[in-house]
């Protein structure tokens, strides 16, 4: 009886030991595009549902408590974000080089931004300022990422992706919303007139003052991914 209890044991760990550790991900080579497309998007809810088997947190909905998004002409501090919707981005390249030394990924979104801002500043050379709730919906983003990689040992003896560096730039594909509540509460007439200047002109103030809050999206992300290439080895995720 001990020795077919032993021998079940030996079989479950083989078992487990032996199959695929993450069996959602399609295995491609570096130079196969369409299958890496593939592969990606089919992943995609979960990735953003958050992993916690491999330390992969949730960014849908991604929340951020803190965000210096201020430039040279305005002082913009941004809290409590919470973006939804990044579930749903249609991945439209994925390239990775065959050194391993480089990943680029191409992503179309659709997004909502709820969060609270303080703001001090000129917006299009126009003097602006109010603190209060943000909102801003962006149907169309198309998101390029630049993904500089490493190749590192794990505590596993396996090779690991390491994220060394990232960059980024963004195009908006469609109208997009941004509403500041609370702009100049002592002035019914300069908020009125300054909320219809930025209801006309939603991508032009996304461009002018949302980089560095879009960038801080983006961060938290490619953080999620540098986490998960840690707990996973490359074997798992290339051919």
């Amino acid at each position: 009886m001990y020795s077919k209890i032993c021998i079940l044991l030996f079989i479950s760990y083989t078992c487990l030991v032996t199959a695929d550790s993450v069996s959602f991900i399609k295995k491609c080579k570096w130079d196969d595009g369409k299958c890496a497309k593939e592969s990606g998007q089919s992943v995609l809810q979960k990735f953003a549902a958050g992993i916690s088997e491999y330390n992969v947190g949730v960014s849908d909905p991604l929340q951020i408590d803190y965000v210096d998004a201020s430039s040279p002409n305005m002082k913009l501090i941004v809290t409590d974000v919470v973006v939804t919707g990044l579930r749903n981005c249609e991945i439209k390249k994925i390239q990775r080089f065959e050194d391993n030394s480089k990943l680029i990924v191409k992503l179309l979104c659709s997004a909502e931004l709820n969060g609270k801002y303080d703001m001090k500043g000129q917006l299009f050379v126009i003097p602006i300022e109010g603190n209060g709730g943000l909102y801003s919906k962006v149907p169309k983003i198309l998101i390029n990422a630049e993904v500089d990689l490493n190749v590192k040992k794990g505590k596993d003896g396996k090779d690991h992706w390491i994220v060394k560096s990232w960059r980024h730039t963004f195009e908006l594909k469609d109208k997009s919303t941004v509403k500041f509540e609370n702009l100049f509460p002592d002035n019914e007439f300069l908020r009125t007139s300054t909320n219809e200047l930025i209801a006309q002109n939603g991508n032009d103030v996304i461009i002018e003052i949302g980089a560095n809050l879009i960038k801080a999206i983006v961060a938290k992300v490619v953080e999620n991914i540098k986490r998960f290439f840690l707990a996973v080895p490359i074997e798992d995720l290339s051919l």
